[in-house]
């Protein structure tokens, strides 16, 4: 994870150095700073009508949104294969604690865990400088860059990597941009990340095509499967079914969890020991 947020950092001065690149290996570069909302929908609850998936597990309920509008492809891949049962008792194959748990995808007749028979299953990544892999975002997954397939994951936190000092290391690159609009939308949503948690490694790496909006404390849960060393959960816990459906105004909708709502403190200043560790 280090070496990915290493990567987000050297993204973030290239885009400071020379503008949006479509060339780039990570995602991020292609974004278009000056268009994104900070409306951050992601925060916000689903709206009457929206696509939702209700993922029912051994440790709970957690109800997602789906967005169609940004990934159309993973999202159509995604519900079909929900309809069909694909994801019915499959279990959390992958854990990084308190970080993402990993599933979707099977095990072929050697044992090995993939997510795809042959590559021809494989989705182009879809990125847009609209989503971001906060706590609770569903993603796509592969292990070949630029392309997901079956398997999917859900984020919680990063807090070992997105500390106060990280955050305000990647503010210090982007304090550099000269487009005013582009620079502050970049620092704001560094804020932002720091304020509600997430994954920012993950950030131009993956499809995100959902968010959590009911059951993060499962989620937490999820994350907190024990697992080895290799990342492997070690103690089998189950996604029951994956049930799409569509949200209606007035069901439950949970507060978003901030992780840290007294903000980012100013450079100069010395972190807390908390924002490396747990809650």
């Amino acid at each position: 994870m280090k070496k990915i947020l290493a990567a987000l950092t050297a993204a973030v001065l290239a885009i400071t150095l020379s503008g949006c690149q479509t060339s780039a290996p990570n995602g991020m570069m292609s974004y278009d700073f000056n268009a994104m909302s900070m409306d951050f929908i992601q925060l916000s609850p689903p709206k009457d009508g929206d696509t939702i998936a209700v993922f029912d597990t051994d440790l709970g309920e957690i109800r997602v949104v789906l967005y169609e509008q940004y990934a159309p492809v993973k999202v159509q891949s995604f519900i079909e294969k929900a309809n069909a049962g694909v994801y019915n008792n499959m279990e959390i194959k992958g854990v990084v604690n308190n970080t993402y748990f990993l599933t979707g995808g099977f095990d072929n007749d050697k044992g090995l865990y993939i997510g795809r028979n042959d590559n021809a299953e494989l989705l182009a990544n879809e990125y847009t400088p609209e989503l971001w892999p906060f706590r609770g975002s569903l993603m796509g997954y592969s292990e070949r860059s630029g392309f997901n397939d079956a398997r999917w994951f859900m984020c919680w936190d990063d807090k070992e990597n997105l500390t106060a000092d990280a955050v305000n290391e990647l503010k210090s690159g982007a304090a550099g941009i000269e487009d005013e609009v582009r620079r502050d939308k970049m620092l704001a949503l560094f804020d932002k990340f720091y304020e509600v948690g997430g994954v920012f490694g993950m950030a131009g790496e993956c499809t995100i095509f959902g968010q959590t909006y009911l059951g993060f404390d499962v989620v937490e849960k999820l994350t907190h499967i024990p697992a080895g060393e290799d990342g492997q959960a070690s103690e089998k816990v189950l996604i029951k079914s994956v049930t799409i459906s569509q949200f209606k105004e007035g069901d439950d909708v949970d507060e978003f969890p901030y992780c840290h709502p007294e903000g980012l403190p100013a450079p100069n200043e010395k972190s807390d020991a908390s924002d490396s560790g747990g809650e």
